[in-house]
């Protein structure tokens, strides 16, 4: 993988990929696939056996886009962490940056099993309901480079159906994303 270029052509200081020592054959940046699980009573879900390796034992979980939830590595979430604790605390969109990411990150333990038990606050967060004798409750992962997605399968379907061709043209012209072979 190439390293992600700002439109100038230089290393955007903002990146994930800029916050430590992330080499092109890193896995974690080729995270990608798409799965449902079904969540249990105790707001479980498995992890899909192809990102177990890559996660280990454990992970964290916090607020993503759109009701969703972000789930990284443990050393890609500290570069994340390292690089908002540089921000300037009198800065305001700095703040919205902490609060919205590590206030309510959490790790969590990746059992023996391949479960992780999603914290009630960001299950309700992303609008994730534990299942009840009349419905079960489904979610979808899915890969992202650097981290998985957790989504409600409702709020997953809502948030697709809003995305247009157009828009994710307009999305590539702005980043200056070049998709020829």
């Amino acid at each position: 993988m190439a390293e992600e270029q700002a439109p100038n052509g230089a290393l955007d200081e903002n990146s994930v990929e800029a916050l430590g020592a992330v080499t092109d054959d890193d896995p974690r940046a080729m995270l990608q696939g798409y799965s449902e699980h079904s969540v249990d009573d105790k707001g479980r879900i498995i992890m899909p056996q192809r990102f177990r390796e890559l996660f280990g034992r454990s992970c964290v979980i916090t607020r993503g886009w759109n009701h969703s939830l972000f789930v990284f590595h443990l050393s890609t979430w500290q570069r994340i962490k390292s690089r908002l604790s540089e921000l300037s605390f009198t800065n305001r969109d700095a703040v919205l940056l902490q609060r919205f990411f590590v206030n309510v990150a959490t790790e969590v333990d990746i059992d023996s099993q391949g479960r992780l038990a999603i914290p009630s606050h960001l299950r309700e967060l992303a609008d994730i309901r534990l299942p009840t004798s009349e419905t079960q409750s489904t979610v979808v992962i899915i890969g992202a480079p650097y981290r998985l997605e957790i989504w409600s399968k409702q709020v997953w379907k809502a948030a697709n159906a809003e995305i247009e061709d157009q828009a994710v043209f307009a999305a590539a012209a702005a980043l200056d994303v070049k998709l020829e072979l």
